[in-house]
């Protein structure tokens, strides 16, 4: 058995090591020199909650204890010890968790026992965590996390600065606060830097926004979402930007500065990035200046109630949106109904809100308005042009009146060409007499090689030169030109000379795509029932196997090419193979029979992996 190195030697010198060890169990170790390495029994040794390394330790253990079994612990402990009554005789390791670890697997092997001498440099506790940080960063493989949460470590007793870390350890004071912003981390992201499964530039991502809750918001929304969201840094910067307030969100302009700053709000300090130009900063207490926007807005908008009801006596009420800003998604009041403008499919027509506006007042309707801020409203500008806050307002692109209304208020169906709803065969006659117009005019044309009858009846159109159409020029040379479009004249007397046959062109025309809409749907038909018989065939095949295949082609959508899914060990089928280094993204099914409630194309199934690969190599 080998020992401490600088006892290493003849048994006596071992004999003599042990009785010394024996002797100091009853020293108490504060009276031991802080900068002497002293034998410290292995019993008493324990890692410190403080160690700076937690990444990897149990690393290649089995490989050091044998090593130590061989040669001796060649490097000494860092620790310092326990400061009361409970704790007197632990001495709590900082430096060398690895090397702990490898002789408490000596101790299971019974090579050493609790009172095998253990060297260990003996520091007062912040000098303990300082020396195992420098250790490991001169080494450069210490985890990022550890080093975040190294610098904090030593920052919390309070007594050194940034600007003492980074005369110690040779960093900008920059780096150091870097470092610190990265240490507070939510514990979610710091685990995922820890472990690997986040980069450091996604760290440093998420350390631009400084609130823990808003980041593990974030970095769960993302694990959630889909697998290119995860490793999406536009997707992170995007999510976490959405939810960070800045100085220049509206709600921010509406508030006064002076109360969100009396009331413990702040501005972080950007200290991974420069601002750009005219970018508001990030502010530390979003929440408060919300909190401090609802109470001003609910105040305001009693005021802006009040002056709508005088012009407006139905209004009613009112109805924040959630985002406090007048263009938000609101809600609308119980027993009341959104009128808002645009298209309207069931109407068949474009809203108006003006008028529907005008038909509530003129029903004397109930009415709620949406009140909120004005983004585009300022209340002014400042000596640089900036505004110096927005005001509270209500919306006249939407309201809301009472359900039982609603119908009244909105205008009536739209019928069919401005008429009446027209019947299948009235609405066919009028396609035809608007079709057959048009191929009147177009038979009323005189052919291009007749260049006389074009004669003082073409023009360019606005758009004469198209550079996105070329057709084959100089037969010579080849090379291609663009087209110039030219638009023609034709007259009403032409037109009603050719009506006749350009009804019957359109009769013609239509006929004929009617024709082949039949066609392609007798196709589709047959092409259906095909596929149809084809997935019975194949899942009758299988479901006589008396084993479930290890892989069957099959599609999801019919227009897609099936694709192979592979069993895995659990019984279901998943779209990669089960070692695949990409297995954690794939998608699965439940079982063979999810397969098939999922699938809608079934082509093939094979007995084994190696017999589908080698079908696929003989293709």
């Amino acid at each position: 058995m080998a020992t401490n190195v600088a006892d290493a030697g003849t048994p006596a010198k071992k004999s003599r090591a042990r009785k010394a060890v024996a002797d100091t169990t009853t020293t108490p170790i504060a009276a031991v020199a802080p900068t002497n390495i002293t034998t410290i029994p292995f019993g008493r040794l324990k890692r410190a909650p403080e160690n700076v390394r937690r990444t990897d330790i149990a690393a290649d253990v089995e490989s050091l204890a044998d090593d130590i079994a061989a040669h001796g612990l060649l490097q000494s402990l860092i620790g310092y010890a326990g400061a009361t009554k409970i704790d007197a005789q632990v001495v709590y390791i900082v430096g060398g968790g690895r090397r702990l670890q490898a002789l408490d697997l000596l101790r299971e092997r019974g090579t050493i026992d609790e009172a095998w001498p253990v060297p260990v440099l003996i520091r007062p506790e912040a000098d303990a965590i300082e020396l195992s940080l420098s250790e490991n960063l001169a080494r450069r493989d210490m985890n990022p996390a550890d080093e975040f949460t190294a610098f904090a470590a030593l920052m919390a007793p309070g007594a050194l600065s940034t600007n003492d870390l980074a005369k110690r350890f040779g960093f900008t004071e920059t780096y150091i606060k870097q470092r610190l912003r990265l240490a507070a981390l939510a514990p979610v992201v710091l685990d995922a830097l820890r472990e690997g499964k986040l980069s450091l530039g996604f760290a440093l991502e998420y350390a631009k926004y400084p609130d823990p809750d808003l980041q593990t918001k974030v970095f769960h929304a993302l694990q959630r979402g889909p697998a290119y969201n995860r490793d999406n840094v536009w997707s992170l910067r995007a999510a976490l930007s959405s939810e960070q307030m800045t100085e220049d969100d509206a709600i921010f302009g509406f508030i006064d500065r002076e109360t969100y700053e009396r009331e413990g709000g702040g501005y972080v300090e950007d200290l991974f990035a420069e601002l750009q130009e005219g970018q508001g900063r990030k502010l530390t207490h979003g929440p408060l200046a919300r909190q401090i926007a609802e109470r001003c807005l609910q105040f305001q908008a009693g005021r802006v109630l009040l002056q709508a009801k005088t012009e407006y006596p139905s209004i009613t009420g009112y109805v924040v949106p959630g985002t406090l800003v007048i263009d938000g998604n609101a809600s609308a009041p119980a027993g009341y109904a959104a009128i808002t403008g645009g298209w309207d499919s069931q109407l068949g027509q474009h809203v108006s809100v003006d008028a529907c506006w005008k038909r509530a007042l003129d029903l004397e309707a109930p009415i709620q308005v949406v009140i909120g801020i004005e983004r585009e409203k300022p209340i002014g500008e400042d000596d640089d042009g900036s505004p110096l806050g927005y005001v509270s307002g209500w919306d006249r692109t939407r309201f809301y009146v009472a359900k039982d209304m609603k119908k009244q208020v909105l205008p009536k169906k739209q019928t069919e060409y401005g008429g009446k709803v027209l019947t299948e065969e009235e609405r066919i006659a009028q396609e035809i007499e608007r079709d057959g117009r048009i191929w009147a005019a177009r038979l009323a044309m005189p052919k291009f090689s007749d260049l006389p009858g074009f004669a003082g009846r073409t023009f360019y159109d606005d758009n004469w030169l198209d550079m996105h159409r070329v057709l084959p020029g100089d037969p010579v040379s080849g090379n291609r030109t663009p087209s110039f479009t030219v638009r023609v004249f034709v007259t009403e007397d032409e037109i009603a000379a050719n009506l006749d046959a350009g009804k019957a062109k359109a009769i013609e025309v239509r006929e004929a795509r009617e024709a082949a809409k039949s066609a392609r749907e007798e196709d589709k038909q047959a092409a259906e029932r095909q596929r149809q018989d084809a997935f019975a065939t194949i899942m009758a095949e299988i479901r006589a196997l008396s084993e479930e295949p290890a892989v069957v082609m099959a599609a999801m959508y019919e227009e897609d090419e099936p694709t192979a899914w592979y069993r895995w060990a659990s019984g279901d089928y998943y779209d990669f193979v089960e070692w695949h280094p990409d297995a954690g993204d794939a998608m699965g099914t439940d079982g063979l029979e999810g397969l098939f409630d999922t699938a809608v194309i079934l082509t093939a199934w094979y007995a084994t992996v190696d017999a589908f690969e080698a079908a696929q190599k003989s293709e």
